[in-house]
């Protein structure tokens, strides 16, 4: 059900950017603060698809996500970088803006931060970020996979499935894997709600639905595959065709 208090939760979002916009904009603050940044224009844009029942301000929302962080991307140091710590790109291709898409997989790092990322969590949005939109083969592909299968040392992740049915053009496969990963999803968001371990604006608009979920769906379309389109978090709404006009600038006219 959703909250009462959607409607609130929207206004903060948009209101905190509006006063992070002119600090954002200089450059101040690092990888953390991107990500809020970000977070905030996904939290607003499911907010008003829950409240809605309409797509176009979510996506539009998910597109200001998406071209703030290639913003932030552009002038951080390395060091500030986390490819596994990617929402926005799954924004971009939630929205399917691809020069977005493109840009956050070109500034993303290419190698593992070991120190602060988990490998398998590297290798997945790597994957996608480089067979879907950098041109990597499909015997690449299989490489990159059979090491992320590797570092799991025998460990389930439906993740390294999804890829896989990625790579086969797996329809059926792809169905099973992204269907297991949203009800692990469902159950990793009902156990934060019972011990209130997330803020209430996330549990109630990101618990809800799984913008990496529509991502997902979107790549699956784009390579041919039919998913089913019943996924739990998955609205078919958030996967309808996006009316937008892509700009580079969006994050900040939507403040002004």
């Amino acid at each position: 059900m959703a909250s009462k208090f959607l409607s609130v939760f929207i206004d903060n979002a948009l209101g905190d950017n509006e006063e992070k916009l002119a600090a954002f904009t200089a450059g101040q603050g690092g990888l953390k603060e991107a990500l809020q940044f970000s977070q905030n224009f996904r939290i607003a844009g499911i907010g008003s698809l829950l409240m809605s029942g309409t797509a176009t301000r979510f996506h539009e929302c998910l597109h200001a996500s998406a071209r703030a962080f290639a913003y932030f991307l552009r002038s951080a140091p390395d060091s500030q970088k986390l490819t596994s710590r990617s929402a926005p790109f799954f924004d971009a291709v939630a929205c399917e803006d691809i020069e977005a898409a493109r840009e956050l997989a070109r500034h993303s790092p290419r190698c593992p931060d070991r120190a602060r990322e988990y490998e398998e969590d590297f290798l997945f949005v790597r994957f996608l970020m480089d067979f879907f939109f950098q041109g990597m083969s499909v015997n690449e592909g299989l490489n990159l996979l059979e090491h992320y299968e590797t570092i799991l040392e025998g460990t389930q992740d439906i993740r390294l499935t999804v890829c896989r049915a990625f790579l086969a053009s797996d329809s059926a496969g792809f169905d099973e894997a992204l269907s297991n990963m949203m009800e692990e999803r469902n159950m990793r968001v009902q156990k934060m709600r019972d011990q209130e371990a997330a803020a209430e604006e996330s549990l109630s608009t990101e618990g809800y639905l799984s913008v990496e979920g529509v991502a997902l769906v979107r790549l699956a379309l784009s390579r041919g595959l039919t998913p089913s389109g019943h996924y739990l978090s998955v609205p078919t709404v958030a996967c309808e065709p996006p009316l937008l006009r892509y700009r580079e600038d969006v994050w900040r006219n939507m403040l002004a």
